[in-house]
């Protein structure tokens, strides 16, 4: 399956697809939640329209067998120390009829191959939805931070991944 899926650099002559597919795949989670302030359902064409072309990010669609099916933007902060190599998956989504079929695994296994210098991937998904977070913590994601009530249905997590193993030899710290 891995070679049916591909991550296709979005443009933003493209936005109104994206925008399409990125309301019908949170639509379900927007209508169990109703987060109006948070949703990507909820978010407008020109909000999406801006993320394309924001400098620091890259959206993509999520492309199976040749067919748009969703979508996955990673976003990162050049030239801060802090934040350098740190990328943020935000949103990754599939549309319904192709959710729970491995596609979002080879996502973010491509995604890894994409940016082979990151050192840490950061993302926040919704604590209620218990196959989201089975997805995160497979790859090695753990839960950080304070949890983020929404509303009375949902509460926003915060998931990290380092990248780098560090091991000490006495006093001094080498990356391996």
């Amino acid at each position: 399956m891995n070679d049916s899926i591909e991550l296709k650099l979005v443009t933003e002559d493209e936005a109104e697809c994206l925008h399409r597919l990125q309301v019908e795949a949170f639509m379900p989670l927007y209508e169990k939640y109703q987060d109006d302030d948070t949703s990507p359902a909820k978010e407008s064409l020109k909000r999406v329209t801006e993320k394309i072309i924001e400098e620091n990010s890259d959206f993509y669609f999520v492309v199976f067998h040749g067919e748009k099916i969703g979508g996955v933007r990673v976003r990162w902060h050049q030239g801060k120390k802090v934040h350098e190599n740190v990328n943020w998956i935000s949103p990754i989504f599939i549309i319904t009829e192709f959710q729970n079929k491995g596609i979002a695994s080879t996502v973010i296994e491509q995604l890894f191959g994409i940016y082979p210098n990151t050192i840490e991937w950061r993302l926040d998904t919704i604590k209620q939805e218990k196959g989201n977070c089975h997805l995160y913590e497979k790859y090695g994601f753990v839960r950080v931070g304070e949890d983020i009530v929404v509303n009375e249905k949902m509460t926003l997590v915060g998931y990290v991944k380092n990248c780098i193993n560090v091991r000490r030899f006495d006093s001094y710290f080498f990356a391996i």
